[in-house]
């Protein structure tokens, strides 16, 4: 994502883990999660994050197409403002190999918090080409509570050479290249999150039922109580 630099003197506000954004710049910065490669950006319009495929609304469904290329991952991008002055809760973002029966559920250990009636954009690389084959039906899909309003997703094909830079020397804990078995639940769906988010919400946020409405009923929601930032806990 060398063409960031450009906009490297923009500002946005993240809010989530207090570790990382307590003392923070709120200058663009980039997130290393699990193999996946994350910013938050004003509404900024450049060729690097056009889309090969685009929705208005909060999920999009594509086949892989025939190519001589290596495939490396996927490009997602997010755009959506605040439409209430309320405790915002963070954004879910799905992908769902439908071919091969694997869901990813993803959450950012931070997000970005535009100013009221603002469009903000979550763009994310997924390092992913290795679970992803020609004629596989993917779908992305974003899940937010009210306050949020969807204007926009979309995927973009990554092929070797079109992005190296993405590529870095960073050792991951845990990739989507490696071992992720920690975040694994008893399907075949992973949970790539770092907080126990029903504990959250048993104080003001969403309910349950609407975590499970929208991420779906696939997951034994017993297995993700007490969650950790390394995954589910051990038991004695």
């Amino acid at each position: 994502m060398k063409w960031l630099k450009d906009y490297q003197d923009l500002e946005v506000s993240l809010i989530g883990d207090y570790q990382l954004t307590s003392g923070r710049t709120r200058h663009i910065q980039m997130l290393y999660e699990f193999g996946i490669t994350s910013t938050f950006l004003p509404n900024i319009t450049n060729p690097n994050i056009t889309p090969n495929y685009i929705s208005q609304s909060s999920s999009l469904s594509f086949t892989i197409p025939p190519s001589p290329k290596t495939l490396k991952g996927l490009n997602i991008t997010f755009k959506y403002t605040i439409t209430e002055e309320k405790h915002l809760w963070p954004i879910f973002a799905k992908i769902t190999n439908t071919t091969k029966g694997l869901d990813l559920i993803y959450n950012p250990m931070v997000f970005g918090k535009p100013k009221f009636n603002e469009v903000a954009i979550w763009l994310s690389h997924w390092s992913m080409g290795n679970l992803l084959d020609i004629g596989d039906k993917v779908n992305v899909c974003f899940i937010v509570e009210n306050g949020l309003e969807v204007h926009e997703c979309g995927a973009k094909l990554v092929y070797a050479n079109e992005d190296d830079d993405m590529e870095n020397n960073m050792e991951w804990e845990e990739s989507l290249l490696g071992d992720l078995s920690r975040f694994k639940l008893s399907t075949e769906t992973y949970y790539l999150c770092r907080r126990d988010f029903f504990k959250s919400m048993e104080v003001d946020g969403p309910t349950p039922s609407w975590f499970r409405d929208s991420v779906g009923y696939k997951i034994d929601y017993t297995e993700i109580q007490g969650w950790r930032k390394t995954g589910r806990s051990q038991k004695p």
